[in-house]
């Protein structure tokens, strides 16, 4: 775990640069101090599946960071992560100009008056960890998985179907119309399968049902909607001899389940994750992450894109040199947004938002380094805004970047060492 530290970040960010002047976010930053307690964020959320033949592992680490304000910033190095990965599906060549930087905020707004995002309509739905945010559980417990909805004016906060599966969830996904929650068993335990339940919080349903959860046999985990509504993505593990992952799509009328076999991935080369639909439904977009063998952690991370059909496959054009991950196709179909160094499996020190088009041109930077790890971008349903986690709560912007403001961070900061981590949040669409 990586302790909040969004001020210094900024603070660095402002004494590499050089500018004469603080730039937005490290005001934005030092005001949330004020507002909010000091609170510690996740951003090595083990979110993986455990490979076949061992048994789940979590690890977290926590880093206290010290951090005085009075006139002077005090920054602090971190050194960065490399970037090796295995082999992939085709490639073309990546380019290698650089990502173009972030507008300039309207003069219309500014940190000492953001934004009003309150009056979003819809549940927040998002994954968290640790100590229940309401404070109906007092214990730090990195095992006990759950998801959680709130209203963007910090109204409504409740837990999901509590204690249904025992075995925990993690990883929602809304379906189209709003009314329901894919949502995957907690790899940490014995079962690891898709299930769905009401957004009014009924009991959930199997939907794995030929697939026994079992890590030694058949895992299925990361349930994504098709845009009609009538499919879910997932990803599906396999143990024995083939140790591998691919992606499978479920018709939920019949329950016939396709496998994309060209997906399939040996654990040795990569692990697949985050699968997302194109808006036409033809199309699905993933990270594979590669770790190092000998020490499981993580050293590359790629976004991939293949055929509905299975057909297709080829990696999205981007720069070598980073790990990209957290995809999510907007909804008109034009851009793609993702995370650079994606919060799930890497630290935050060079954790930013971006946007491409579908072929890889146009890729443009939203965050800048100020932001103090900005990232698990998710399109808001209307195409309007992008939801992402900022410092210390969940942040909206608009798809050029502009307009980057928490959503009413006073009622929604209540991740902390001592409570828990929220992540991975997406936006119902409006009943």
């Amino acid at each position: 775990m990586i302790d909040d530290r969004s001020l210094e970040r900024a603070a660095r960010s402002w004494l590499e640069t050089g500018p004469t002047q603080a730039p937005d976010r490290a005001v934005e930053a030092a005001l949330l101090r004020i507002e909010t307690t000091s609170q510690e964020r996740d951003l090595r959320i083990p979110r993986r599946l455990p490979k076949m033949t061992t048994p789940a592992r979590v690890a977290t680490a926590a880093v206290i960071g010290v951090l005085a304000v009075s006139g002077a910033f005090f920054a602090f190095s971190r050194p960065g992560q490399p970037a090796v990965g295995g082999p992939g599906p085709s490639q073309s060549p990546a380019t290698s100009a650089p990502p173009t930087t972030p507008p300039t905020p309207s003069p219309t707004t500014s940190p000492s008056k953001p934004l009003d995002y309150t009056s979003l309509q819809g549940w927040i739905v998002f994954g968290h960890f640790g100590q229940a945010p309401d404070g109906s559980t007092t214990q730090m417990d990195t095992e006990r998985r759950q998801i959680w909805l709130v209203h963007a004016d910090g109204t409504g906060l409740h837990e999901l179907a509590p204690g249904l599966p025992t075995d925990g969830k993690y990883a929602p996904d809304i379906s189209p119309d709003g009314s329901k929650v894919g949502f995957s068993s907690w790899w940490g335990t014995t079962k690891i399968q898709v299930w769905e339940v009401a957004i009014s919080g009924t009991a959930p349903h199997l939907l794995s049902t030929d697939c026994s959860g079992d890590p030694n046999v058949c895992m299925e985990s990361e349930p994504a909607y098709s845009p009609d509504g009538s499919r879910i993505a997932f990803l599906r593990s396999t143990a024995g001899d083939k140790n591998t992952g691919l992606i499978g799509i479920r018709n939920l009328a019949t329950g016939a389940v396709t496998l994309l076999e060209q997906t399939r991935t040996p654990f040795t080369r990569g692990e697949l994750t985050q699968p997302s639909w194109s808006p036409d439904g033809r199309q699905i977009i993933f990270s594979t992450v590669s770790r190092d063998p000998k020490t499981d952690t993580p050293v590359d991370s790629r976004i991939s894109i293949v055929n509905a059909d299975g057909t297709g496959l080829h990696e999205l054009n981007l720069p070598a040199g980073t790990p990209w991950g957290d995809p999510d196709w907007s909804p008109d179909g034009s851009r793609i947004v993702f995370s650079s160094w994606p919060i799930h499996d890497f630290n935050d020190s060079k954790v930013n938002v971006y946007s491409v088009r579908p072929d890889g041109s146009e890729l443009r930077k939203l965050t800048d380094s100020g932001c103090g790890g900005c990232g698990a971008p998710s399109w808001t349903p209307d195409g309007a805004h992008i939801l992402f986690w900022g410092p210390t709560t969940f942040w909206l912007m608009d798809p050029d970047g502009g307009n980057q403001r928490p959503i009413n961070a006073s009622k929604l900061t209540y991740f902390g060492e001592k409570l828990g981590y929220g992540y991975y949040g997406y936006l119902q669409p409006t009943p």
